[in-house]
C-alpha cells in the first residue's frame, strides 16, 4: 500500500501527534472521542467525524502513554508520562484515584471496606463499595453477562455495542456483583466475553424484543426466588449505523493511518469504507492511550 511521507514519518515516530486520546464513550447514542490538545493544554470531545456520511481521517501513533486522571473535573495529564500496555491505559498512580488495585476492576478482592493497598486501607477506591448491575447483553442470538456500576447500566450496554439489555441483579459492591455475575453466567450458558469474529457474525441474526424476553424468563426460572432479579428486556437500536456488507468487512490494525467514508459507529466498533467499497472495522475503546492526528482536510490528497 502507497505511503505519503506524512504518513511514513508518523509510523516512524518522527512526526509529532497534536492530540492524546483519553477515551471512547457513549453519550446517549452519541459515539464521543475525548483528547488532550497537547498544544492547547485542554480536553476536548470530538464527535463529528464518527457519524454515517463524514470523512474519516486520522492517524495513531504505535506509542501509548497514561491517560492521566481526573480530579474535582479537571484533567491532569501524567506527571511520568508512563508507557502502558494490555487492558489497562492508566498507570497504576493514576489509575489510584478510582480505584487502588486495577486487576480489582476484573477480579474484586474485597467489598470496599478491606482495602490493603497502600492510602486505601480500609476504605477502598470510589466504585469498590458502590452498588453494581450485573445484566444480559443480547447480541444477536448471542447472551453476553456483565457487571457494571448501577448508576453506568445503560452507557455500558450501548458502549458494548449489545443489541438489547436486561438488569439480572442488583448487588451492594463490586465484588458481590462479581460473584453473581460468575453464578449468572454459568445458570444462562452464556459467555463473559464476545470476541471481535463472533459480534461481526452475529450481526445478521436480530431477534425482537418479546423473543429476547422469553429466552431470558425461560433461561430464569430456574434461579426463581435466588439471586436474580431481572428487569426487563431494553432494545438498543438507535446506533449511528448504515450497516456494511459483512463479507467485505476487515478488522483495522489500530496504529496508522485511517481514511475513508464513516458508515457509523456500534460499540466499540468504528465502520469505514475505502474506495474500493470494502469496509473496515477501527475498535475505538483500544484508541485511547495512543496519540492522535485528526486531518480530515486532507482526505482527498495523495
Amino acid at each position: 500500500m502507497f505511503e505519503t511521507a506524512d504518513e511514513i514519518m508518523r509510523r516512524r515516530g518522527l512526526m509529532a501527534y497534536d492530540r492524546h486520546a483519553l477515551s471512547w464513550r457513549w453519550g446517549d447514542f452519541q459515539p464521543v472521542l475525548s483528547v488532550y490538545d497537547i498544544k492547547g493544554k485542554d480536553v476536548i470531545d470530538v464527535a463529528s467525524p464518527f457519524f454515517p456520511g463524514e470523512v474519516l481521517d486520522i492517524t495513531i501513533s504505535e506509542a501509548r502513554r497514561c491517560v492521566g486522571s481526573f480530579s474535582g473535573g479537571a484533567y491532569n495529564p501524567c506527571m511520568l508520562r508512563q508507557i502502558v500496555s494490555g487492558q489497562h491505559d492508566q498507570c497504576p498512580q493514576c489509575a489510584s484515584t478510582w480505584i487502588p488495585v486495577q486487576n480489582c476492576v476484573f477480579e474484586p478482592e474485597c467489598d470496599g471496606s478491606q482495602c490493603v493497598a497502600k492510602g486505601f486501607e480500609g476504605k477502598g477506591g470510589s466504585i469498590c463499595a458502590k452498588e453494581h448491575h450485573v445484566y444480559a447483553a443480547f447480541y444477536g442470538d448471542l447472551i453476553k453477562v456483565g457487571m457494571t456500576l448501577s448508576s453506568r447500566f445503560m452507557e455500558r450496554a450501548v458502549e458494548q455495542g449489545a443489541d438489547a439489555v436486561a438488569k439480572l441483579g442488583t448487588y451492594p459492591n463490586r465484588m458481590e456483583a462479581r460473584k453473581a455475575e460468575n453464578v449468572l453466567s454459568k445458570a444462562l450458558w452464556a459467555t463473559q466475553w464476545v470476541r471481535k469474529t463472533t459480534f461481526v457474525k452475529v450481526q445478521a441474526k436480530k431477534v425482537d424484543r418479546e423473543a429476547y424476553q422469553e429466552l431470558l424468563d425461560r433461561l430464569l426460572e430456574p434461579l426463581a426466588g435466588g439471586m436474580a432479579d431481572p428487569g426487563p428486556v431494553q432494545l438498543l437500536d438507535r446506533y449511528p449505523l448504515s450497516p456494511p456488507d459483512y463479507a467485505r468487512t476487515t478488522f483495522a490494525q489500530v496504529p496508522g493511518r485511517h481514511r475513508g467514508e464513516v458508515l457509523g459507529c456500534k460499540g466499540k466498533w468504528l465502520f469505514y469504507r475505502l474506495r474500493d467499497g470494502s469496509a473496515r472495522m477501527l475498535d475505538m475503546s483500544s484508541v485511547p492511550s495512543h496519540y492522535v492526528t485528526l486531518d480530515q482536510g486532507n482526505h482527498n490528497k495523495e
